[in-house]
């Protein structure tokens, strides 16, 4: 397969579009920022979260899903058939190409839930083509293409909003809340807990693998699948979940939590546009006989005011303590060593916000900032990122947040992890 297509160079995205009479009716409806306006919706992967992130937008009012895009027609077609199902017709468009969906002329946005490996390719692409976005975490799979994508977002003046949807629960609302309304005092420490293991859904033996490997299904197109992973012969294994435990593809438990509670943790205390000074730690790896992730690990990041965030798998959340105690919250949980440090909300506390998917289509009229912005989910995904290359190597990765460059090691400096494998 050719991966000339891989990114959409934007004149001629544009020059495309202007001679088919289409783009500055996008450019009007994209400005206009009218309640009114229909807002138009693509879906490119159509997975798990995909299909959970369509759902939630197809329940608001004003936002029509029109096309879907999965290089496996199966779970494309069963996308098309939800879509169909809700609006009573046989509407929506299908495509194996995020390409071919991002030439839509009358899409407005795109949701983006692809496996890992593929976000920063398909994520460029679409912010390049004028749509706005709703991206899962994390943000991409390595850090330099995490910059040329929160960059092209930027440049393009696209909205973007990360599936780092504790940004908007109400405990993690909290949490940030009572941190900023200085509950606990002077602060001393910040703890982060991200998941251990690997949770193989698709389980074969190695002669199973080896018989099925080179032979991809027929309604798989793996090359697409495969997008800036070159060279890659089809691997059973791989292909719908469990992709995420091996390293060319995902970065397992660590890179797909850091968007969550490390990212809570970033967001609260301000440092959601930069990253740490230093990064070191380590972890230790599943014997399977094909997936290669950290199923333990720990870490600390050490940030220039000399703030440490420390992450480990032998617990969940983003837990602070101060001099007056700590407070630790999670998913459906909101603790404290005294249950009376809970109830020091500030004045005017809003109880009731929007949902994470209502706030982007707000944003999506009004071009606000969303609440979980591409900048604040690629600091958070390098935090992961800088883990990784630091547990890899075995020594303290010592960074440049300004410049996003290792400091003297040149071993560290050319990981994969902090390179880009798109196309330039």
């Amino acid at each position: 397969m050719s991966h000339r297509h891989l990114t959409i160079p934007r004149r001629r995205f544009l020059a495309t579009t202007l001679a088919a009479g289409v783009a500055p009716q996008l450019l009007l409806r994209a400005q206009s920022g009218s309640a009114n306006d229909e807002i138009t919706m693509g879906l490119i992967g159509c997975g798990g979260m995909g299909n959970g992130n369509m759902r939630n937008f197809l329940g608001i009012q004003g936002v029509r899903v029109v096309a879907v895009c999965d290089p496996d027609n199966r779970a494309a077609a069963s996308a098309k058939d939800t879509v169909d199902k809700h609006y009573g017709n046989k509407d929506c468009k299908s495509f194996a190409r995020h390409t071919d969906l991002l030439a839509l002329p009358s899409l407005d946005t795109v949701i983006i839930a692809t496996p890992d490996h593929c976000h920063a390719m398909v994520g460029i692409d679409a912010a390049e083509a004028g749509k706005d976005i709703y991206g899962e975490k994390p943000f991409t799979w390595g850090l330099a293409e995490g910059r040329k994508l929160a960059d092209a977002v930027s440049r393009n003046k696209r909205v973007w909003q990360t599936g780092s949807w504790q940004r908007s629960g109400g405990e993690f609302r909290r949490f940030k809340a009572l941190i900023e309304n200085h509950t606990l005092g002077k602060l001393t420490r910040f703890e982060c807990g991200t998941p251990s293991g690997m949770n193989i859904q698709h389980k074969m033996s190695k002669e199973e693998v080896e018989k099925q490997t080179g032979h991809p299904p027929e309604h798989l197109d793996w090359n697409t699948w495969c997008g800036p992973v070159k060279d890659c012969a089809y691997q059973p294994l791989l292909h719908p979940w469990d992709w995420r435990w091996h390293e060319n593809f995902g970065g397992g438990q660590l890179l797909d939590w850091v968007g969550h509670h490390v990212d809570i943790a970033l967001w609260t205390l301000g440092l959601e546009k930069t990253g740490p000074v230093k990064v070191e730690g380590s972890g230790e790896k599943g014997d399977h006989y094909f997936f290669n992730s950290y199923v333990k690990y720990a870490y600390q990041n050490t940030f220039a005011d000399g703030r440490v965030i420390e992450v480990r798998s032998d617990f969940g959340g983003t837990k602070f303590t101060g001099e007056n105690g700590w407070i630790h919250v999670d998913r459906g949980r909101l603790d404290a060593s005294d249950r009376e440090l809970l109830r020091n909300l500030p004045e005017g506390f809003d109880t009731k916000p929007p949902s994470h998917w209502q706030n982007f289509i707000h944003c999506v009229r009004s071009r606000a900032t969303p609440v979980s912005h591409a900048e604040g989910a690629h600091r958070a995904a390098s935090i992961g990122q800088l883990a990784l290359v630091a547990m890899d190597t075995k020594q303290p990765v010592r960074w440049n947040p300004e410049t996003e460059s290792v400091i003297d090691n040149a071993e560290q400096a050319a990981h994969p992890r902090l390179g880009s494998r798109l196309a330039s």
